[in-house]
This record gives structure tokens, C-alpha cells and sequence, in this order.
């Protein structure tokens, strides 16, 4: 299970975030007068220590340090009987962490993990393989676990993303100090990298007793460790790293090739870091005006007289004043002017919201008075959030890289494509979100695709609406109506032929019914030997050949209706070729 090393490190350590204090040790500055002189600059960088609690009470407005009385204290007043009492002044906080984390959370993971691939040599097995890798992606809700680990860090100063390969099923989980994690990362002294991770939690356990548990891995295994309820002399550690105090509950292969740990820490806590000063300057100044209008902003009455009348005026309702001053003099009551502070409290109210903002990179949305703005004028007025996140994409790029890696891994085992996944190229980006004009990119898509210097494909995968599958349902509604279009050409062509043929059917028959009628035509003028004996007598004797009176035939040649006779050109033996 261990490592048996001389050297034993504690797992339960973490280096410490941390401000840096303006005090400096280096205040004797010496003038020198030759180099010679010159000593080692000793001034050194005094950090103040910052516990992740205290990050999530400056989430929480009732947690403020304006609502700390030790902080900020109350005052005290004499009462009538000469007798002190306490008196507390409005307390305002304002939830400017919330608004800044919801912010660069949303230019950071607003938009889509991007992804390409970069093995396009592959072909149509490659696209098939990025296709499952982006359908796994969606399937498997990794957009959201990439929401949980950024907010994670960007509230507490750190998070992590961890795999997990159950039953050859993939799963995930996020580990954050707003869940009750304390998260412990030990790198590799040599490369760097991260090679045993932990972290401590409480819960239940099965006799509803409260227990701290330590789960740890490493390259090879997960090991779960439980609070002892004993000493023991037993010495435990993993990979060189003390768990004493502890014993050893589960330990098997989570099934990786590494550390299945996605971890990203940020030394200085969390997003508001920069402008928490100024926020609690901002809550203590609106109190204190309120304060200030409480006490004058309504109308301080002044009662001018003598005598007990003027003390039960003073006693009855005075909701309308907020103040009564009893002046003895002659009888009369009027309101006393006051000073009015508030246009000094408002400019300095103003300027304190704009420098917290500004120092946070945030862009409050302004009021456009006009319809569709162009993209680079939208880019323009939030050019302060957008250039934070794209600043921010870069630090995180590692973080993702690590989370694509454990993912490229647990899913492809559970899809049975790991070998696949793992040899192709796929290459991830973040893209920061800014508000945008969607017709205006729609457009710009249509017309790079129109001039042909951007692929259908890549427009596709561009668009907003699209999804993993995009292309490919592209591709297969196009199939369908080349199918279709095949289908109805070829009806058309059946309808034709039958059409054809019924015409030829039907020209034949014409034919065949004119060629009987000209057969019969021919017979009917052709006569039979019945009729030459009726029709050869004729008048005065002679011969009726049809065309009336004519000569008489001398030579007799028997003729037909062609006036063709026997012997003609041979004509009794037929055409010869």
C-alpha cells in the first residue's frame, strides 16, 4: 500500500492564502555612495494569513463586518435619569461578492467548452470518434461540473474536479470549501505535476456519531481513511505522506492511467479579493448616513416656553418630528433648520460603487437607448469583464486540459471507445461570453460561408443553436432528400414509360385499324371474277376499262389495278436483289 520512505511529509498541509500586509522590514534605508557599499536589498513581502472562512462570510450579507459590534461598536447616551443606555445605528450590507462572482462566473462558463479536432487526416473515422466525444461530453453534464470547479475557486480560492469509474460506469464530482472540503494538493518536487491528493470532510456515520474522513489518491489508488477512536502505533502513510490518527477503511484502483484530480487554486482567495476593503469602506459610509438621516432628516421641532403644558406638549405624539428640543423663553414652537450632509455622503457613496466595480473588472450593463447594437460596440462597453475573462481563460486552460484528460479516459471506458479516444487529437478552449448580437453573427457565419474561406462544417458547429450531432444531422437530412428526390424522379420516369407505352399501344392499334381499313380500301377496288363477268358485256361490245370509251385490247395482256401485267419488267417473278 505505501512507500516506505526515511522522510514522512503530512498530508493534512496546505500553503496558506494570504494578503499582503503594507508593513515593510526593510524601513533604515541607507545612502550609499559607491557601489561598493551596496548591501542585499533585505525587505521582504509580509503576508497575512486569510482562512477560506472567512471567504464565505464575505458571501453571506449577515456576516459582514459592518454587522460585527466588536468592529464596528455601538454608542451610548444619557437618558433622563442621568442613567446610560446602548444605541445602535443602522447597519447596511450589500451583497457586492455575490453580484461580482455571478459576473465573472458568467463571462467565464457562459459559453461552451470549444473543441476541434486536430487529427483531420483521420477522415470520417476521426469526425466519427469527436462526435462521440462531444455527444459523451453533453451526456455526461461536464459543462456543469466546469461551472461547479470555477465557481468553486472563484468564491473560495480553490476546487477540483475528481473522476470516477464505478462498475466501468463514469461519473464525476466536484470538491469545494462552500461543501465542507478541505482540499490538500501535493506536487511532484521534480516535474511539478500533482501526484497525491486529499481531502477532509465530516459526516455521519452508521451510529449517527459525527466523523472525519480523509479520501485520498494517488496514480494507482483511492484510499478512504476514518477518524481513529484510539491511539495506535501503527505506522500509516501514503506515498510518503503521514496519515496518522487515522485508519485505513477502503483502498482500490480508481482505474486511470493517473491521478484522475483536476485542481486549481488561486493564492490570492477569491474574485472580490481586490475591492473587499473598499466594499466594507462603502457599507460603513451608507450606515453612517443613514445614521445621519435618521437623527436629522425629519424636522427637529423646538418648543420655546415654560411651564408643565410645554412638557406634556413634548410627551404626546411627535411622529411628525424627530427630534423635540424644550427651550425655555417666551411661549412658542417652530422647526430649526438643520444641516443637510447628504450631497457629500452621496458623492463619496458614488465614487466608492464605481471604484468597486472598476477594481473587480466588472461592467454594470448600461441603458442603451437604441435597437441592435453592433458586436464591437458591444465589445466596447463591457470591454473590462470581457478582457478579465480572457485573462481567465488562460489560467484555467490547464485546469480544462486536465478535466478533457479524465473524461477522454472514464467515458471511453464506459463506452468502449477509450483506445479511440485517447489516440485522437482533440484539441479544447475556453470561450469567454459576452453579450452579443445573434442576427449579426448569424450573418457574418453566412456570408464567410457564401465567399468559401469557412466550411459548412465549421459554421454549423459555430452556431448557437446547434448541437454536438449538428453535421451529422445536417448530412442525414440531406441523405433524406437526395432519397427522396431519387425516389420521385423515378416515379416519374414509371409514370412515363407506362405513358409511352400506352401511346405505343395505342399507335399500334390506330395503325393496325388504318392499314384494315386500307387493306379492305384495295379489296373493295380490286375486282373479284364475279364481277368481271357481270361487267364485261357492255354496250355495242365493248370493253369497260374505267376510264370510259376506249381502245380495245389487242394484245390481250391481262392487266391489274396498277395497269401492271404479266411479264412487266419481270414483274412475274418478283423483285430481285
Amino acid at each position: 500500500m505505501a512507500q516506505q520512505n526515511d522522510f514522512i511529509r503530512s498530508l493534512l498541509i496546505k500553503r496558506p492564502f494570504f494578503r499582503i500586509s503594507p508593513e515593510s522590514p526593510f524601513k533604515n534605508e541607507q545612502r550609499i555612495t559607491s557601489l561598493a557599499e551596496r548591501s542585499v536589498n533585505n525587505d521582504k513581502v509580509i503576508r497575512m494569513e486569510v482562512s477560506q472562512a472567512s471567504f464565505i462570510r464575505d458571501l453571506d450579507t449577515d456576516s459582514h463586518a459592518i454587522n460585527d459590534r466588536e468592529i464596528y461598536k455601538t454608542y451610548w447616551q444619557k437618558d433622563e435619569d442621568g442613567k446610560y443606555y446602548e444605541v445602535d445605528f443602522p447597519r447596511y450590507a450589500f451583497p457586492f461578492q455575490q453580484e461580482i462572482l455571478n459576473d465573472r462566473l458568467a463571462r467565464l462558463t457562459g459559453n461552451d467548452v470549444q473543441f476541434d479536432l486536430a487529427d483531420i487526416d483521420k477522415g470520417k473515422e476521426g469526425w466519427d470518434i469527436y462526435n462521440k466525444f462531444k455527444a459523451g461530453w453533453a451526456d455526461k453534464a461536464m459543462e456543469r461540473a466546469w461551472h461547479y470547479v470555477a465557481k468553486s475557486v472563484l468564491s473560495t480560492g480553490d476546487g477540483a474536479f475528481v473522476g470516477i469509474l464505478d462498475k466501468g460506469e463514469f461519473s464525476w464530482k466536484v470538491l469545494s470549501y462552500t461543501n465542507g472540503d478541505v482540499l490538500y494538493p501535493h506536487y511532484n518536487r521534480r516535474t511539478g505535476k500533482l501526484e497525491v491528493f486529499a481531502r477532509t470532510y465530516s459526516t455521519y456515520d452508521d451510529n449517527g456519531e459525527v466523523k472525519s474522513y480523509i479520501d485520498v489518491w494517488d496514480n494507482e489508488y483511492y484510499y478512504r481513511f476514518v477518524e481513529s477512536d484510539g491511539d495506535t502505533n501503527e505506522k500509516k502513510d501514503v506515498q510518503g505522506f503521514d496519515v496518522g490518527g487515522y485508519v485505513l477503511e477502503i483502498m482500490e484502483r480508481h482505474g486511470f492511467d493517473r491521478i484522475p484530480v483536476a485542481y486549481k487554486r488561486n493564492d490570492f482567495g477569491p474574485c472580490w479579493s481586490q475591492v473587499q476593503e473598499a466594499i466594507e469602506h462603502y457599507e460603513a459610509a451608507f450606515s453612517r448616513l443613514a445614521q445621519s438621516n435618521h437623527e436629522f432628516g425629519l424636522p427637529i421641532l423646538g418648543l420655546y416656553g415654560d411651564g408643565k403644558d410645554m412638557e406634556e406638549i413634548a410627551t404626546s405624539d411627535m411622529s411628525y418630528a424627530s427630534k423635540v428640543f424644550l427651550i425655555p423663553t417666551d411661549g412658542r414652537a417652530e422647526f430649526l433648520n438643520r444641516q443637510d450632509a447628504s450631497p457629500a455622503y452621496k458623492t463619496e457613496l458614488d465614487e466608492l460603487r464605481k471604484k468597486i466595480y472598476e477594481g473587480a473588472m466588472v461592467v454594470k450593463a448600461p441603458e442603451l437607448k437604441s435597437g441592435d447594437t453592433p458586436a464591437a460596440a458591444i465589445k466596447l462597453l463591457y470591454s473590462d469583464s470581457y478582457n478579465m475573462a480572457l485573462l481567465e481563460s488562460q489560467e484555467y486552460d490547464e485546469l480544462m486540459s486536465d478535466m478533457v484528460h479524465i473524461f477522454k479516459w472514464g467515458y471511453g471506458v464506459e463506452s468502449e471507445n477509450r483506445l479511440a479516444f485517447m489516440n485522437t487529437r482533440i484539441t479544447n478552449w475556453i470561450s469567454p461570453y459576452i453579450p452579443q448580437n445573434d442576427s449579426e453573427i448569424t450573418q457574418n457565419l453566412a456570408l464567410a460561408v457564401q465567399n468559401k474561406f469557412v466550411s459548412k462544417q465549421t459554421a454549423s458547429e459555430k452556431f448557437y443553436f446547434s448541437t454536438p450531432n449538428e453535421w451529422d444531422r445536417i448530412l442525414k437530412e440531406q441523405h433524406e432528400e437526395q432519397m427522396h428526390e431519387l425516389l420521385i424522379e423515378e416515379q416519374r420516369l414509371e409514370m412515363q414509360n407506362d405513358e409511352n407505352l400506352e401511346y405505343q399501344e395505342d399507335l399500334q392499334d390506330i395503325q393496325t385499324d388504318s392499314q384494315i381499313e386500307v387493306i379492305e380500301a384495295q379489296n373493295k377496288m380490286t375486282p373479284t371474277d364475279d364481277d368481271k363477268a357481270k361487267k364485261a358485256p357492255t354496250k355495242r361490245g365493248r370493253v369497260n376499262t374505267g376510264r370510259g370509251r376506249g381502245r380495245p385490247n389487242r394484245s390481250g395482256r391481262q392487266y391489274d389495278s396498277q395497269r401492271n401485267w404479266d411479264g412487266r419488267n419481270n414483274w412475274d417473278r418478283g423483285a430481285q436483289f
